[in-house]
């Protein structure tokens, strides 16, 4: 008979894949021009000092990347891929130094929700 695999741990894998997608695709160009025009403003004669400010928000691409490869070994695998998204959701919350807020809250909500107890028993068992 198969172990069922937790509601909170399926939720979490999902929310990576998606805040993964998200940092994949959205945000680094959100932050990129937000940054650029922010530091643009900041040092308005030289404007192109600002832009190169913005490349801060295309680290978020790997982030997202690592976040889509953990969320799906653990939608995969689930018992395997419980230890790596742990390494992820500290990455996750690091990710706020790059401007990416939606990755850096996703972190929080995975980490309190690797804490349930019912998740720690299946990932230990």
């Amino acid at each position: 008979m198969e172990e069922q695999v937790p509601a909170n741990l399926k939720n979490a894998a999902i929310l990576q894949l998606v805040s993964g997608l998200l940092n994949f695709t959205i945000m680094p160009v959100i932050v990129y021009f937000t940054l650029a025009l922010c530091c643009g403003l900041a040092t308005f004669w030289a404007f192109g000092i600002g832009a190169v400010c913005g490349f801060v928000g295309f680290v978020l691409w790997p982030i997202g990347i690592f976040e889509i490869v953990s969320g799906g070994m653990t939608l995969a695998n689930p018992k395997s891929g419980g230890k790596i998204m742990k390494i992820c959701s500290y990455v996750e919350l690091g990710s706020i130094l790059c401007g990416g807020l939606v990755s850096c809250v996703a972190g929080g909500v995975v980490m309190s929700m690797l804490k349930d107890e019912e998740v720690t028993a299946y990932l230990e068992g």
